[in-house]
This record gives C-alpha cells, structure tokens and sequence, in this order.
C-alpha cells in the first residue's frame, strides 16, 4: 500500500511560526531487519516538504522524517500507516546558543534496591529536563565547564551507567562524582537516565536538591527505612517488575533543601578470622599426623 507524509518545518518567529526554507529533509526506516534513510530532499520556499514511500520487511519497523537546522536534527513522532500531513508531518526546528538559557527541571525520581551480597545498593536516577527557551542549547567544547547541564552524584558511587532515555549515552560523562551532559538540549522535555552503585553503608543518604524541581519521587525496595526532606509524603507502594517498592513523592522542592534516605544496615556477614582458620588447619593437620602415625605403628 503506497504510503505519504508531508508537512513543514518552522521555527519560532517573533509573532508566528515561520517556514524554514532549503532545510535538510530525510525519510527514515529503522528496523530490526535493517536501517537507513530511504529519500531526502530540500524544504521549498514556504518550507514544505513531501515523500511517497512503502513500507517494506518486518512489520516493527519504524519510519519518521528529520529536518537538520543548525546542525541539529529534529524528528517527526513515527509515522502513522497510510497519509501522514498537516501538525502530524509538522517539523519545529531552533536556533542554536551555547550560552545560558533557562532551564528548569520538571520532575526527579530515585530508585533504590536492597542491599546485594557484596553489600552495595544499586540505585537509577531519572531526571526530566526542561529548556524553557526558544533555542537549542548546545554544548561550548568537550570540557566539563561547557556542558549543557550537570548534576552531582552522590560520593562512594560506583559502576556508573547511562540507561534508556532521550540522552545517548554518548552524550554523557562521569567523572569526579559530576553527570555532565554534552547532547543539544533543544525547548521542551528531555529525560536523562542513569544507574549506579553505593555502598550499604552509605546511608542515610543525603541527596542535596540542586534545583528546584517540580516532582520528587523516591522508591525504596526495603521495607523497613523511611525517607524525609521538603513535602514529602509517603503514597501507597508500586510495582515494578514484579518487585515492590514504597513510594515518597513531594511536590516543588525547593532549591538547596535535601532529601534524605534512612535504609537499615544489611545483615552482617560472618567473616571468620583469619587466624582461627590456621589454627584450625594445623589442629586437623596434626591429628591426621598423629593418627598416620600409629597407623604404621601397628603395622
């Protein structure tokens, strides 16, 4: 079945949204059989674009179509079967600054999960980012000091990970207990995610609220614990595979206030000391000697 999508790409202009002309238009396909762009062309003079396509091999794969503008891509929702045109083919593209635009953070969840047996707990961080703006802030050089937004980790982390969100992990940095990010932050939401591991002992945990943030929310695994700080409340616990947590959640926490975690120390490990275990080993030692001993004794 001959499919199409046409649409615009625009950018914010003083009064309205205004046509992009001559931007970098691309069809793509993603699929597990294979991945590609499949056309491209040039938005004309009223920044219309157009493409006639099939869809072709496995029924998973995903089509969509990017505009490049400032040497940033933006993308199109996934194409619906069929006509795809008017708000639905619509592209908004930005202009670029590597200077300070605001930002906000919309909401903050922390997962932490029981202690493992090597006494460490790991824990996902998910922030939801938000560029208040009208322009895609870009990272100004490959340094810390020029990333598009930084957060703190916690000290004693290890095993850090970036996890699925809109940032590629690729795009991001750890080093000296600083999450710096490098990806385009263009206006809206942007979800960055990440993992890692503390020791048990390393809590209670303060986590310091570097800005201001709209929801806090805190699951625990343990069911034992508590977690305090600026509105927060205790709601009723989750499911998330087929584990449980109890939830915290506390709306618009203020600048520089602290969540903390209160989690209860593991069962302690029982580590045999070193010097009982020669003792033993020359007690059983010296028994089997002895009765060697009088063994070829009677013989």
């Amino acid at each position: 079945m001959p499919q199409q999508v046409s649409g615009r790409i625009v950018r914010p202009g003083r009064e309205r949204m205004d046509p992009v002309s001559g931007a970098w238009v691309v069809l793509h396909r993603v699929g597990p059989d294979r991945a590609g762009p499949l056309d491209s062309l040039r938005s004309d003079s009223r920044g219309r674009y157009a493409f006639n396509y099939a869809r072709t091999g496995s029924e998973d794969a995903v089509y969509f179509v990017s505009a490049s503008h400032d040497g940033i891509a933006y993308f199109t929702p996934p194409l619906a079967e069929g006509r795809v045109s008017g708000e639905n083919g619509e592209i908004t593209v930005f202009d670029t600054t590597s200077g300070h635009v605001p930002m906000s953070l919309r909401g903050h969840h922390v997962v932490v999960s029981t202690a493992d047996p090597n006494a460490r707990r790991s824990i996902v961080e998910v922030y939801d980012l938000s560029n208040d703006s009208s322009v895609t802030r870009i990272a100004n050089g490959e340094t810390p000091a020029g990333a598009t937004w930084q957060v703190h980790v916690a000290p004693g982390a290890a095993d850090f990970k970036v996890s699925q969100g809109d940032i590629s992990p690729a795009a991001v940095s750890y080093a000296n207990g600083v999450v710096s990010v490098f990806a385009p932050l263009a206006p809206g939401i942007k979800q960055l995610s990440f993992s890692y591991s503390l020791p048990a002992n390393s809590f209670p945990l303060k986590l310091p609220v570097e800005t201001e943030t709209g929801i806090y929310e805190i699951l625990i695994e343990e069911k034992a614990g508590n977690v305090s700080g600026t509105n927060m409340k205790e709601m009723d616990p989750v499911t998330v595979d087929e584990r449980n947590f109890r939830r915290f959640l506390a709306s618009d926490m203020p600048l520089n206030s602290v969540a903390i975690i209160d989690l209860p120390a593991p069962p302690p490990t029982h580590v045999i000391d070193p010097r009982y275990l020669v003792a033993l080993t020359l007690l059983i030692g010296g028994t089997m000697i002895l009765t060697l001993a009088h063994a070829l004794r009677r013989r």
